[in-house]
């Protein structure tokens, strides 16, 4: 199992000389409140690598990846709600799969927006594997509708096609973190972590880290688990700061 930690990683010494990315982030583009080039200026700021993972959306991440050090990465929500975190070994391949699978098949929603796709979740994890892609379930024990934890419960088969657990997303609170730990455990599947930061401010707060010098050296160690995932969930007032933020965010009208 990799190593998860649940500490600050500006505290935990043992990542210093590693390779440290914040794994989980969103732009303005889809539904966080700084652009591209702020998220990108505060991680250098921090000297550590990004994934803008932004909802259904690529072009902050192509950007990231033009800018630094950055992983191109999405998060797809499948018709049934059901989130996934897809982690490209090249920017081409995201673009190639974003192009041919995702564009225009966005989901208009009315009340509150769950970023939906017009893709069930089978189809969504068969168009992937023509792809160089590390398959990470986020935060699996956040509320209905998305709880993927309850989700593939009922459907375990699909297990089979996803490759790990975000053990730590510093939004969530520390029992879902623990459970989302104790689960990748149980399933003897790889682990990341990350801020899930829709604002700046929140960048860094939870990482993924292992000894490497490229994008796919280091996929490919969190493949091999080895990787550490150091964290913690945000203090309440700012995990409630963070919800709310994201909530009026999704509300459509």
């Amino acid at each position: 199992m990799v190593n998860v930690v649940f500490s600050s990683p500006e505290d935990y010494k043992e990542i210093k000389n590693m390779k440290i990315v914040d794994m989980h982030l969103h732009s303005n583009i889809s539904d966080g409140l700084n652009t591209a080039e702020e998220m990108i200026e505060k991680a250098r700021k921090l000297n550590i690598g990004i994934s803008i993972t932004d909802h259904n959306e690529m072009d902050a991440t192509i950007k990231a990846c033009k800018s630094m050090w950055a992983i191109p990465g999405i998060e797809l929500t499948s018709a049934e709600a059901i989130d996934f975190l897809f982690y490209f070994y090249r920017p081409n391949d995201l673009e190639d799969f974003y192009h041919k699978y995702i564009k225009h098949k966005h989901r208009k929603e009315r009340g509150f927006d769950l970023r939906r796709l017009h893709i069930r979740t089978e189809e969504l994890l068969e168009y992937v594997r023509q792809y160089n892609c590390l398959v990470i379930l986020p935060h699996p024990f956040t509320m209905r509708p998305k709880n993927s934890y309850k989700y593939m419960k009922k459907k375990p088969n699909m297990l089979k096609y996803v490759d790990g657990i975000e053990a730590i997303n510093s939004v969530m609170n520390m029992n879902s973190n623990k459970n989302a730990t104790e689960w990748a455990k149980k399933l003897d599947k790889c682990a990341v972590g990350g801020s899930d930061a829709h604002m700046q401010k929140f960048i860094g707060r939870a990482v993924t880290a292992s000894y490497a010098e490229t994008v796919e050296e280091f996929l490919d160690n969190i493949r091999k688990k080895k990787n550490f995932v150091v964290g913690r969930s945000l203090p309440m007032f700012e995990r409630i700061q963070a919800r709310t933020y994201i909530f009026t965010r999704n509300l459509k009208w």
